[in-house]
C-alpha cells in the first residue's frame, strides 16, 4: 500500500541590484534556514525554479515528505 505524500512549496525573492547586496544575503539566509528546518521535518527538495524578473529572481521550492496521514508537525 502506498503512502500519502505531503507537498510544499517555498518561494524566496532575490534581488538582482548590486545596491540590495544586504537584502540578497539575507533572504539567502532565511531560504537556507527554511529548506533546513523542513530537512529536520522530513521533507526532500523535490524540485527548484528560478523565475527571472525584471529586478528580481524569484526561486520556487517544491518539497515532498512521505508520511501517515495525520502526521504533518509542520
Amino acid at each position: 500500500m502506498s503512502r500519502p505524500v505531503s507537498f510544499a512549496t517555498l518561494t524566496t525573492t532575490l534581488p538582482t541590484s548590486d545596491e540590495e547586496r544586504g537584502r540578497l544575503m539575507r533572504n539567502v539566509g532565511e531560504r537556507d534556514q527554511q529548506l533546513y528546518e523542513y530537512g529536520r521535518s522530513g521533507y526532500r527538495l523535490a524540485a527548484s525554479v528560478t523565475v527571472p524578473g525584471g529586478d528580481v529572481v524569484t526561486v520556487i521550492d517544491t518539497l515532498t515528505r512521505e508520511g501517515e496521514l495525520g502526521d504533518d508537525d509542520r
